[in-house]
């Protein structure tokens, strides 16, 4: 919005302009406000990965790399929390979210079913093997053939849900992202 008659704050709101077209911000504004949500494909792998490796570090160090007084797990939990946090930020914006007034259209829903139906196969999966590799596990550690990792601590017990939930809505928004159609040419600038 400019401002008549104020030379300051006209030159201030032009060299914002400027700026936030050279960065894209008002271009990404325009596909934010739009009806056509954004796919995001990269985001949602860059949050599985630090979502796994949280879980990694979870397992490789319950107790943390060094003592810490928070109890076990404290690192890898974080790390979790750190994706699942980032993936609820922009799962508002992604092609699963509901920005628009009034019922969705049957493309919208059959896409949202469709997300959200792949992301909950992939958590199920993770969940059931999860659940067998740890039970045939600790039947080894009985029988002192080896040691394995269980999860002991209410740290270690959040850090399985939140991954959990991240990877459910990580797979969903790459599902539904895989099933929007392409944005026409003539819809774009």
């Amino acid at each position: 919005m400019t401002y008549k008659g104020d030379p300051i704050a006209e030159k201030l709101d032009k060299m914002a302009e400027a700026v936030a077209g050279a960065v894209g911000l008002t271009r990404l504004q325009r596909r934010l406000n739009s009806d056509v949500p954004p796919r995001f494909r990269i985001l949602p792998l860059v949050l599985l990965t630090l979502a796994v490796a949280g879980l990694a570090i979870q397992i490789a160090w319950p107790g943390g790399p060094i003592v810490w007084p928070n109890g076990p797990g404290f690192w890898g939990f974080w790390v979790i929390m750190m994706a699942w946090f980032g993936t609820t930020v922009f799962f508002t914006y992604g092609p699963l979210s509901h920005r628009r007034k009034g019922k969705w259209d049957e493309r919208e829903a059959a896409v949202f079913r469709q997300g959200h139906f792949v992301g909950m196969m992939w958590a199920l999966g993770a969940a059931v093997l999860g659940s067998l590799a740890i039970a045939f596990g600790k039947m080894g550690a009985i029988l002192h053939l080896w040691t394995l990792w269980a999860p002991e601590s209410p740290f270690d017990w959040m850090a399985i849900t939140f991954f959990l939930v991240t990877l459910e809505l990580n797979v969903a928004v790459l599902a539904a992202s895989a099933a929007t159609p392409e944005p026409l040419d003539d819809e774009e600038e």
